[in-house]
């Protein structure tokens, strides 16, 4: 397949640009899109050609549900069997657009495929003028995964998205870089009890302060239930090289790094534990307490190691509060082993 590369300024969109794009998703293809999280592989969400195109794009397991990608509150109410309660609400008026996923239960408009044939679908409204403009353009909603083979780290460079999927869809965006760098936290309003399936850009505190009755989901903990969200099942965001995830504070993590031979290993941490050591390949996160530098830099850094003549990896987490949850989540699924310093 030839993969059309379609250039947009958000700043200042080319309508004969932005009618190619639109054609193409009109046609029922898959087209890679920039959003403020992570670049989105997006097809129309009401059409069963176009999901199973994504899933063969990506190589997907379909048991993974996609997300729904919104710009409008009438698109939103016309994707859900549910009202829009007071709380519901709330949140949305807090963090949308933005990155934050909600499920809700969904309307017959909505196909098994995008659901993994459960009974809700998760549903965004992305932060982007070009996502924007294309759902509005096009005139229907945009299930959106992010453009990468699936288990590879996510893609938050348009060039990211040429190495894993050109010549598999029909045409890809080339933007500048996402500005947050992981995808949506994804919080299930379909039920009571408001929870949360995946961590993402916006932190548990941030939602409490809004609603502090929303806790985390049990699935988060386990794995094997049945995923209700993108991201609870499957080994994710995996570069090609093994990388181990050291945890602990600052001072432990440096101690420890000074007794191993860094030499043909990859370190990529933050600037408080790389500056305190001598170690010939490394890549900064930023400081240790900037998280979200560290969110915008973390896939990129991924994809860069696959470049260096290293025969494996390190990768040093954060607190486990605020977006250094998140922060820990991906790192944890990227690595094939995990160890605490204490």
């Amino acid at each position: 397949m030839n993969t059309q590369l379609i250039y947009l300024n958000p700043e200042q969109m080319n309508e004969t640009e932005l009618q190619k794009a639109v054609k193409i998703l009109q046609e029922d293809q898959c087209i890679a899109i920039p959003t403020e999280t992570v670049y989105g592989l997006a097809a129309n969400a009401l059409s069963e050609l176009a999901i199973k195109r994504i899933f063969e794009a990506k190589g997907r397991p379909s048991d993974n549900p996609l997300i729904v990608h919104v710009s409008n509150m009438s698109m939103l109410k016309r994707c859900i069997h549910q009202d829009l309660s007071s709380r519901i609400m709330a949140i949305i008026d807090a963090f949308w657009p933005g990155p934050l996923t909600l499920v809700f239960k969904k309307s017959k408009l909505i196909p098994n495929e995008v659901s993994a044939h459960l009974e809700t679908v998760g549903i965004r409204w992305p932060n982007h003028p070009i996502a924007l403009a294309l759902i509005e353009t096009s005139g229907f909603p945009l299930a959106a995964p992010s453009a990468n083979v699936s288990g590879r780290p996510s893609p938050t460079k348009a060039e990211h998205v040429l190495h894993d999927l050109s010549g598999k869809i029909a045409g890809i965006i080339m933007a500048e870089q996402s500005a947050v760098g992981v995808e949506s936290t994804v919080l299930d309003v379909s039920g009571d009890d408001f929870r949360i399936l995946r961590k993402g850009g916006v932190s548990l505190e941030s939602l409490q302060h809004i609603d502090p009755a929303i806790t985390y989901d049990d699935a988060l903990a386990h794995p094997e239930l049945t995923p209700k969200s993108p991201g609870q099942k499957y080994k994710h965001y995996a570069p090609s090289k093994p990388m181990l995830a050291l945890s602990g504070n600052i001072e432990s993590l440096v101690h420890h790094l000074k007794t191993m031979d860094l030499s043909q290993i990859l370190l990529i941490s933050t600037d408080e534990i790389i500056n305190h050591l001598d170690v010939p390949y490394h890549l900064s996160l930023g400081s240790y307490h900037d998280h979200d530098l560290a969110m915008n830099r973390l896939f990129d850094c991924l994809r860069v190691s696959e470049t260096l003549p290293v025969e494996s990896i390190i990768i040093t987490g954060f607190e486990d509060s605020g977006l250094g949850a998140t922060l820990n989540d991906r790192i944890s699924k990227a690595s094939s082993q995990k160890l605490t310093i204490i």
